[in-house]
């Protein structure tokens, strides 16, 4: 008699511990299931903050801290729409019910994707679907760290006044430097510093004896290696950090310099300067350039090449054979001037391949994207 009715019991206990089990088994598949759905509209977060943040890197494209301002609503507009452009459970996303973007602080973007979905075996316990959402910061940083892609060139700051008129930075006068404008002309390697009229033929402002603006960087030396690192920028993943000195490469090297232009321009030998324009929408950076070959557009051509930038008065109170980087600048190479070869280009803003400690900071500079949270 008591053995049966241990077999009994053993019945009640071993069916109640097959349905505990399936149920746990149930549970499983519904968590397995949202786990799925988060990491999607983690994916889609993470592209529309980085998307957002991305407006904050073009020209005339400051971050503001009042969400009506026209950039920020074009960064909302940005991140909303590639925060929706990939399926979630099958599915595009609402791009206003089911993301919300948010400008947490100084270049920063925060998108926050969300989706109500059925659930399976929860059902059972009373719950029949679940609110699953996902967050993502991306911030626009400035590039000081480790920057890469670096044409062998380096120029300084630009003067914003020449109180007497040399073409050279007085700091004794009270001169000071500027930062670059959106379009303007610069000189970025010079081969011949004045004109048969001894006066600058564009802006330089700063010449000390013996630089041309020629620099070698990660152990280039002579005119071989600089004529290569004009031609591929990116070889032997070479680095430059803010800050760090640079040995300046003598002599003009007016041959190898044409040569390595050459080289540049006939990757994208159509392209040509158009804006920004006059009286237009500066914000439109693909108008800036026509007739570009390169994929993606010209932001990605040859031509747009990538420099550090030096403090002259360094260069100058120090007596250095060295510049002392200050930031990095993008320039359109438009080619060189003359039978001497000084190379010009025009300033564009954007991003630039390499890391920041620096952080978002208002102000021109080149700057890079990334994930913060």
């Amino acid at each position: 008699m008591n053995r049966w009715n241990d077999r009994g019991q053993t019945l009640v206990f071993v069916a109640l511990a097959i349905f505990v089990i399936l149920g746990l088994a149930a549970l499983g598949i519904d968590v397995g299931y949202m786990y799925s759905v988060r990491h999607e509209l983690q994916r889609s977060a993470d592209t529309g903050a980085l998307a957002g943040a991305s407006k904050f890197v073009e020209p005339y494209s400051f971050w503001s801290s009042v969400p009506s301002d026209p950039t920020m609503v074009l960064a909302e507009a940005r991140a909303k729409d590639f925060a929706s452009k990939d399926n979630v459970v099958g599915a595009p996303l609402n791009r206003d019910a089911e993301v919300v973007v948010g400008f947490p602080s100084e270049g920063r973007v925060r998108v926050t994707t969300q989706r109500t979905v059925p659930l399976f075996f929860a059902r059972v316990f009373g719950q029949s679907s679940r609110l699953i959402n996902a967050t993502a910061v991306a911030e626009a940083a400035v590039a000081d760290r480790n920057v890469q892609c670096l044409q062998p060139w380096a120029i300084p700051k630009p003067l914003l006044n020449d109180i007497n008129g040399n073409g050279l930075y007085d700091p004794a006068l009270g001169e000071q430097t500027r930062e670059f404008v959106e379009g303007e002309t610069i000189i970025l390697k010079v081969a011949e510093p004045r004109n048969s009229a001894h006066t600058w033929d564009l802006i330089t402002e700063q010449q000390e004896a013996g630089h041309f603006f020629g620099v070698a960087y990660c152990g280039d030396t002579g005119a071989s290696d600089y004529n290569n690192r004009i031609v591929d920028p990116c070889r032997n993943n070479c680095g430059i950090d803010n800050g760090a000195y640079i040995p300046l490469e003598p002599g003009n090297m007016v041959e190898k310099t044409k040569k390595g232009v050459d080289a540049l321009m006939s990757k994208d030998p159509q392209a040509q300067w158009t804006g920004p324009p006059l009286g237009g929408d500066p914000e439109d950076m693909s108008t800036w350039v026509t007739g570009s070959s390169a994929e993606g557009g010209w932001q990605n051509s040859a031509r747009l090449v990538h420099i550090p930038i030096y403090d002259p008065e360094i260069l100058v109170a120090e007596g250095r054979t060295e510049i002392k980087v200050v930031g990095f600048a993008a320039f359109w190479l438009e080619g060189y001037m003359s039978g001497q070869g000084t190379v010009t280009g025009r300033f564009v803003s954007g991003k630039i391949k390499g890391s920041s400690t620096s952080g978002a900071a208002p102000g021109v500079a080149l700057r890079v994207l990334r994930l913060v949270e």
